[in-house]
């Protein structure tokens, strides 16, 4: 089990997922140094930006799968 615990108020957390989110939704080289320049600052910012993409990635999961139990959308066709 994980034994980190993200803090919704953290300000580590929040910068994470704003320049996350900035660099994910308009490319840059600009936003990009300013992540990286950021996450040189403070060994905590590393694990604030590990839990943001975590959250990112969890959310995109949750998107695409479907909850168990559920039934497939199309019953599979015999080719």
């Amino acid at each position: 089990m994980n034994s980190r615990h993200h803090v919704p108020s953290d300000p580590a957390f929040s910068e994470a997922w704003r320049l996350f989110r900035e660099l994910h939704d308009a490319p840059s080289l600009e936003r990009a140094e300013k992540l990286v320049l950021w996450l040189g600052r403070d060994a905590r910012h590393v694990r604030a930006l590990d839990d943001a993409l975590t959250l990112w990635a969890l959310a995109g999961a949750v998107m695409v799968g479907s909850a168990p139990g559920d039934e497939p959308c199309q019953k599979p066709t015999l080719q």
